[in-house]
């Protein structure tokens, strides 16, 4: 018999029922628009913080998640059992940003790192309550293209109504503070929309999905962020890998893997050709190796991680953390880091070297492996699972989104980064992959509200 594998379904007086509390239920519904509107529009739409206000944090900011974690603790309390086995499915997680908490002991900023590691938990708590008191993915699935495509639009009113603060010289910025994070926002809009026109039933439901993808595509082009247009690509091959996948079985695997190993076999030629130069081969590839100044970032950030290998200097310790103790003040003289000025650099722009150098060696790995388990398994679940194909969908698009987050932090920061839009999905993401990686969470009851 094949087992049928949704979100835990919330619990009730009696287990076969199916009706929920219109309290539970308002509440819940409360804690994803709350979240997705902070997430992809901010409490300061179209507006730039400045240094100080990036140390101090914004209090409109810390009311919006004290209201949010509020509304997840009691969504969490009322799914006890449930939401422990979802913790305990994603314990790299939870080591993470337990680690987190604790670097305040060794912290060069004690305060700063408290502050910022509790934003931390209690956005984690938000996704957790978002996981474990979720509807059917289907339709969890569909709120988020709803909402997410509604945002798109709202940026692209945004660029026609305010120019001036919304388009750039290198791109469309929309509502955000730079183009980069309006990329980053269309990239998870135009993967969750890809993975919900997959898993539509008939091509009605799919053309209308194709209507709301357009905005997105647009405004994903119109940031000019080559890293989300190039992810984005990928990723939208990995789901017609999947719809493949499923149309074809395992002769089409086999045939895309047996393709992937004659890739790799061509690219191991052409770099024995260079005599196994890296910088040559990369540089036959890439027109800037320099991936626009940020190896002299990237050679800073290394040296100031292994002053402190094994712990970090704390989380949200090292940039941000003042105008005098700015850690560009150290920088060697004469490049062009040191000339940017105190506060413009405000991360390392690799997700490995930040997580580094705020929580050391160890826990870099850790959440590292915590994604990339999370993006397998996630993947194997969309293409091999006797799940629906709705839930499957779903399930694809998470795991592609982890995936791509491990290579846009290559260039960019966001591994478990607070606040981030791309981090508070992926910490969303992880939680509702989990069922794949633990069946015996599974509960076939649907939530009717």
């Amino acid at each position: 018999m094949k087992s049928v594998i949704s979100l835990p379904a919330p619990s009730t007086a009696s287990r076969g029922a199916v009706a929920i509390s219109p309290i539970r239920a308002r509440a819940y519904t409360a804690l994803l628009l709350g979240f997705l509107i902070y997430t992809f529009v901010g409490t300061h739409p179209l507006a730039d913080t400045s240094v100080g206000e990036r140390v101090d944090g914004s209090p409109i900011d810390r009311l919006a998640v004290m209201v949010l974690f509020a509304l997840a603790l009691f969504v969490i309390v009322r799914e006890r059992s449930v939401a422990l086995a979802y913790l305990l499915a994603n314990s790299g997680q939870s080591i993470i940003v337990g680690f987190a908490l604790l670097s305040a002991l060794w912290s060069d900023f004690p305060d700063l790192t408290l502050r910022r590691a509790l934003l931390l938990s209690f956005l984690t708590t938000i996704g957790l309550g978002l996981a474990v008191g979720a509807p059917d993915l289907r339709r969890l699935h569909t709120i988020l293209f709803a909402v997410l495509t509604t945002v798109v639009i709202l940026n692209l009113l945004a660029t026609g109504i305010v120019p001036s603060r919304a388009i750039t010289d290198i791109g469309v910025k929309g509502l955000y503070a730079q183009k980069n994070v309006a990329g980053i926002v269309a990239m998870i809009a135009a993967i969750v929309g890809a993975a919900w026109i997959l898993g539509a039933e008939s091509a009605q439901s799919a053309c209308k999905g194709l209507i709301g993808l357009f905005p997105i595509i647009v405004f994903l082009f119109l940031t000019r962020s080559k890293t989300s247009i190039n992810l984005t690509g990928l990723g939208l091959m990995l789901m017609g890998f999947f719809a493949l996948a499923e149309r074809y079985g395992p002769r089409f695997i086999l045939a895309a893997v047996s393709l992937g190993l004659l890739a790799l076999a061509l690219i191991l030629v052409l770099f024995a050709a260079v005599d196994f130069d890296f910088n040559a081969g990369l540089t036959s590839v890439v027109a800037d190796t320099s991936f626009t100044g940020r190896d002299q970032l990237w050679a800073f950030a290394l040296s100031e991680s292994q002053k402190r290998y094994w712990w970090g200097h704390g989380y949200g310790a090292f940039w941000d953390v003042g105008f005098g103790n700015d850690p560009t003040l150290r920088v060697e003289t004469g490049t062009w880091l040191a000339s940017t000025g105190v506060g413009v650099i405000n991360q390392a722009h690799n997700g490995y070297l930040e997580l580094w150098l705020e929580l050391g060696l160890p826990a870099t790995l850790v959440a590292a492996l915590t994604t990339v388990k999370g993006a397998v398994v996630g993947g194997f679940h969309a293409i091999c699972s006797a799940d629906t194909r709705q839930n499957r969908a779903a399930i694809g698009a998470f795991a592609v989104l982890l995936l791509l987050q491990l290579l846009h932090n290559l260039t960019e920061a966001t591994l478990f980064m607070r606040g981030l839009a791309f981090a508070n999905f992926a910490c969303l993401s992880l939680f509702l992959v989990s069922r794949a990686r633990r069946p015996s969470l599974s509960q076939t009851a649907r939530i009717h509200q």
